[in-house]
C-alpha cells in the first residue's frame, strides 16, 4: 500500500485539448530536451516506453501539469521562477500559476467500489480494434473494454512502483460517447466511460495510451448507478 506525492499545477493559460502536445513540447523547449522527465523521447527517434510521472493536460480549458514522484522537484525547479514565458502554437505566452496543490494518496485495493469517469480514452490498438468491429453484443465489447481498463490500472501501477497482489476489478457502467480521436498521425476511437473499481486511483491521474498527453484522465465520481 504505497504513498505517493503528486502535483497539480493549474495556469490561467487558454489550452484546448487539442493544443495539449504543443503545450507539452512548449515546456519541453523551456527546460531544454536533456531533461527527459518531461517528455518520453529518447534520441532522434526513439521512445522511452514508461509510465510518465509528468503528464499535460487541460482542466475547465485552462493548461495544466500533474506530476508524480521524481517528477515534482524538476517541476518546481522551473516554476520556482513565477516569471516564465513559453511560445505555444508561435506566441509568446506567460505562465502564470493559477492553483497548485501538492497531495499524498495512498495507493489501495479496497472490498468495496469506487466510482470513475475516464476521459478521452485511448483503449483499442490496432489488433484490440479489429476485435471490438467484430463483436456482436455490447456486453462482449463491455467486456473487452473492461480488461483493456484493467490492463491500464496494471500498467500504471507498475510504472509506480506498486506491485498489486489482490485482484484488480472493473465494471464499466456507462460508455458515454465515442468519437476519432488523432493519435500520433493515426485516427482511433478516444470514449469516455464511467466506470467502478476496487482500486483507488487518484483524481487526475493518466492510464493508458497517451496518458501523457491528456488521454486516459481520471475523474472520481460519487456513487453512480
Amino acid at each position: 500500500m504505497p504513498k505517493i506525492r503528486t502535483l497539480k499545477v493549474v495556469f490561467d493559460t487558454p489550452l484546448k485539448q487539442y493544443e495539449i502536445p504543443a503545450f507539452r513540447g512548449a515546456i519541453v523547449d523551456l527546460v531544454g530536451r536533456e531533461d527527459t522527465t518531461f517528455h518520453n523521447h529518447k534520441g532522434e527517434n526513439g521512445f522511452h516506453y514508461r509510465y510518465p510521472k509528468i503528464q499535460y493536460k487541460a482542466k475547465q480549458g485552462k493548461a495544466m501539469i500533474f506530476c508524480m514522484e521524481e517528477g515534482i522537484e524538476p517541476l518546481y525547479q522551473v516554476f520556482q521562477n513565477s516569471n516564465q514565458e513559453i511560445n505555444l502554437n508561435g506566441k509568446q505566452i506567460a505562465l502564470n500559476v493559477e492553483d497548485i496543490k501538492l497531495n499524498q494518496p495512498f495507493l489501495q485495493v479496497w472490498d468495496k467500489w469506487m466510482y470513475y469517469k475516464i476521459t478521452d480514452w485511448l483503449p483499442l490498438n490496432e489488433k484490440n480494434f479489429e476485435r471490438y468491429i467484430t463483436l456482436d453484443s455490447e456486453i462482449e465489447k463491455l467486456e473487452l473494454l473492461e480488461k483493456v481498463l484493467v490492463g491500464n490500472i496494471l500498467s500504471m501501477a507498475k510504472g509506480l512502483d506498486w506491485n498489486i497482489k489482490n485482484e484488480v476489478k472493473v465494471r464499466i457502467t456507462e460508455k458515454v460517447a465515442e468519437k476519432n480521436i488523432t493519435f500520433k498521425n493515426v485516427k482511433m476511437k478516444g470514449m469516455i466511460v464511467f466506470f467502478k473499481s476496487n482500486v483507488f486511483l487518484p483524481a487526475h491521474i493518466g492510464i493508458g495510451k497517451g496518458a501523457s498527453i491528456g488521454h486516459g484522465v481520471i475523474h472520481p465520481q460519487s456513487s453512480r448507478n
